[in-house]
């Protein structure tokens, strides 16, 4: 089985390693028997026909201008592939660009690419640190987050993850729904969420008629992201969960 997994324009959202989720995607695929690629893609000339998951990264403050002028004519690339039945995962500022609608620090509206049923908002303070919560299947989760603004959900629709730690953050961070996530968690997410990763490799897998088979190399993976969040969550005092 051949999968292939689209890194949106890295270039311009891959800060703090956040275009990694691919990579990281791609090798979960792999360790279980499955022939997975990476692409590129920046322009519309460079996008394959079709992809099985699309995977953008998160950039600083100045980058939101570029990147969205960037993803405009990459809207009809990214709709073709959503109707075709790809996964997102969507980090930081690039998540921020595929929601409904991005308010600059300069208090521009942007539209955005409208495949999350959320809105950002960057005229609030950054957020630098360390974050800790239990997800939508309560599995603990964490990342470090630098971050501006806020988001908001639409109504109904699910986070990811319930936070637990700092009261600085927000009840809730990222979003989940039908081939759908997003955080603002950093690491990379993947790396340090691998049951996340799990989910839409099984999830692909299973979609074009195949199976997902753990393999002691995933098994190692989680032992030590789980290992790592322990540290956060000690670090942040978390009792609970």
């Amino acid at each position: 089985m051949s999968i292939v997994i689209a890194s949106l324009i890295p270039d311009i959202l891959g800060l703090n390693g956040s275009s990694a989720n691919a990579e990281i995607l791609a090798e979960y695929l792999r360790r279980a028997g499955h022939d997975a690629s990476v692409v590129a893609v920046s322009t519309p000339e460079m996008a394959p026909p079709s992809v099985d998951v699309l995977c953008v990264g998160t950039g600083s403050g100045s980058s939101v201008g570029p990147a969205a002028t960037a993803l405009i004519p990459l809207a009809r690339v990214i709709a073709r592939w959503r109707d075709a039945g790809a996964w997102v995962c969507a980090v930081g500022t690039g998540w921020d660009l595929l929601g409904q609608s991005v308010v600059t620090s300069q208090g521009d509206t942007l539209p955005g690419a409208g495949i999350f049923a959320s809105r950002a908002d960057h005229r609030g303070e950054r957020f630098m640190g360390e974050v800790y919560g239990l997800d939508h299947h309560r599995r603990p989760s964490a990342g470090y987050v630098n971050q501006v603004g806020s988001v908001v959900l639409d109504a109904g629709e699910q986070p990811l993850v319930t936070v637990s730690s700092p009261e600085s953050y927000p009840a809730s961070d990222g979003l989940t729904g039908d081939r759908l996530l997003a955080t603002r968690f950093g690491g990379p997410a993947l790396a340090l969420n691998p049951h996340w990763a799990q989910d839409i490799a099984q999830s692909v897998v299973e979609e074009a008629g195949g199976e997902f088979h753990r393999r002691d190399f995933h098994d190692r993976v989680e032992h030590h992201a789980a290992r790592a969040r322990e540290l956060i969550k000690a670090r942040l005092g978390v009792t609970a969960g």
